[in-house]
């Protein structure tokens, strides 16, 4: 099986896009992270991952959206850049991510306008993260939020996978929750494998 299938990672800044990256790249030199909201990523960039069972793919790490003035590239350039990207890398599969706390119309907004951005062809993932703080434990987290997330716009019906994960490295986690970073790890592989093969 080819491994250039093209997984690109979108969100908006901070909500941890390149921290899930490390957690699947197989390669030395990581993605850069933040501990902000500003984002780090510059440009964007493809890591090849280890998805096992066999499987890899491309994932692409993206410049944040929803940045104000303030930040590395203002929000509608940002927005602009990433889907003249879109149209040029020809992704397989596009994984949203959004934080399980803080949820705004804006995340709504970018779920759609991205959706629709690569068509019926490519399946939408979504990943929720930052659940190291949430109250809900991942599992619960998307059944527990489902209301909240038809009111900020995203059909729940649009999703074709989710997962609900913390992608904190393990060392910055409490050391009671460190399991969580492996389930992460693998829950993030699995709904990859899984949204390839609807392509």
């Amino acid at each position: 099986m080819s491994t250039k299938r093209n997984v690109i990672i979108i969100g908006q800044s901070g909500v941890g896009k390149s921290s899930l990256i490390n957690m699947l790249y197989c390669g030395e030199e990581e993605a850069p992270t933040s501990n902000d909201t500003i984002g780090c990523t510059k440009v964007e960039k493809e890591y090849k991952c280890d998805l096992g069972e066999g499987q890899s793919c491309q994932v692409h790490d993206t410049i944040g959206l929803g940045e104000g003035f303030w930040g590395f590239l203002w929000g509608p350039k940002a927005e602009k850049k990433l889907k003249s990207y879109l149209n040029k890398t020809q992704p397989h599969l596009l994984v949203y991510c959004m934080p399980g706390v803080g949820l705004k119309k804006s995340h709504g907004r970018d779920f759609n306008n991205f959706k629709s951005v690569v068509g019926k062809k490519v399946p939408v993932v979504v990943v929720v993260t930052n659940l190291d703080r949430s109250r809900n434990t991942p599992e619960d987290w998307w059944s527990a939020n489902l209301n909240i997330l038809q009111n900020i716009g995203i059909n729940p019906k649009d999703v074709v996978g989710h997962a609900c994960i913390t992608a904190l490295p393990k060392a910055d986690l409490r050391s009671e929750k460190r399991y969580l970073y492996d389930k992460s790890c693998q829950a993030v592989k699995t709904l990859i494998r899984s949204g390839l093969q609807r392509r």
